[in-house]
């Protein structure tokens, strides 16, 4: 089987991990990179270099990176789409709801084969807890809380906090949950600006279930966590110390439909598989996505359109100090 001809255009921070994570991956080879900035060519010495996604396109790409800043993405991908060139799109797919749906939309019509880059969903602790929770180890789910916090980076300058970090707990709790967000409410401040630098949020899951949001640009530690409250206790994953911890809840069983109650029990750290890096991950689902593996493990575009619906919501509801819907999925899942 022959290896995957591929492109990154982008080479900020995240295309250049793209663009070495994919020159490393048996089974693809990377053939071209394009960037607007012709210093940053440099760095992939041997590789076709352009400067814009056109060019690229008369290589036969066999699928490609979008990792430019958000506001182009739904240029590149339309593109994309018409040229029939399967893509791996940067989180947020959009900044905005309605273009999030045009980029779906467009894969559709084209029968073209498209992800979006919620790199967050192959991190070891979270990748594990997903999986005991799907699976029902721990039953009911009763409440999530996310907290995402670091300084500020400076790469990135066309969107809030919301945009670029709080994006992917969006994703993640509905994700984790197996359940749309259906409203929320938000505050943010913005300190430094343009835009948001910190926001917090109360999400609403389909059939009642309340996910809590922490995440900004103004602490001078990195902070990663998600916590899961179930009838069998709290789990909490620590994507910077790559660990899963499971609190218990040891109280008695109660008849059905009474609350059990809570009793704090041993606290555990749950093993994980060996870790790998979540851009690899990520690649090898898309390489394997391609060569008829399914799309599994992967965050489909609709997927991508439904938490820039949502974090859109959350920005509209800290504007208007109100609980905001999110508006229903009005695309098919492909």
């Amino acid at each position: 089987m022959r290896n995957l001809r591929t492109g990154v255009v982008g080479l900020g921070w995240a295309g250049t991990v793209h663009a070495r994570t994919m020159s490393a991956l048996p089974g693809v080879d990377l053939v071209a990179v394009a960037d607007l900035d012709p210093a940053r060519h440099t760095a992939f010495p041997g590789i076709a270099a352009f400067g814009d996604l056109e060019a690229m396109l008369r290589l036969g790409l066999d699928y490609c990176v979008i990792a430019t800043p958000c506001a182009t993405h739904e240029r590149y991908a339309l593109a994309l789409a018409a040229a029939g060139v399967p893509a791996l799109i940067e989180k947020p797919l959009a900044p905005t709801g309605a273009a999030a749906r045009r980029i779906h939309e467009a894969f559709t019509r084209t029968g073209t084969f498209a992800a979006v880059g919620h790199t967050e969903r192959h991190q070891a602790p979270l990748a594990e807890l997903a999986r005991l929770l799907h699976r029902g180890d721990f039953g009911e789910l009763w409440q999530l809380a996310t907290r995402r916090q670091g300084p500020y980076s400076g790469r990135i300058l066309d969107v809030g906090v919301a945009m670029d970090l709080l994006v992917h707990d969006i994703d993640v709790v509905s994700w984790l949950a197996g359940a749309p967000i259906e409203s929320v409410t938000a505050a943010t401040r913005t300190l430094a600006g343009p835009y948001e630098d910190t926001a917090t949020a109360t999400t609403v899951l389909r059939g009642g279930l309340l996910a809590h949001h922490h995440a900004d640009w103004i602490t001078p530690f990195k902070h990663r966590s998600v916590q899961v409250h179930t009838a069998a206790g709290v789990l909490t994953a620590d994507t910077l110390a790559g660990t899963l911890t499971h609190h218990p809840n040891t109280a008695a069983p109660a008849p059905a439909g009474r609350f059990p109650g809570v009793a704090e029990g041993q606290a555990r750290l749950v093993a994980l598989p060996a870790q790998e890096a979540p851009f690899t991950v990520e690649h090898r689902l898309m390489r394997d996505a391609l060569r008829g593996a399914g799309p599994r493990g992967l965050a489909s575009l609709a997927e991508g359109a439904d938490t820039v619906a949502a974090t859109e919501a959350l920005l509209a509801a800290a504007a208007t100090g109100r609980s905001t819907a999110v508006p229903a999925r009005q695309l098919a899942l492909t």
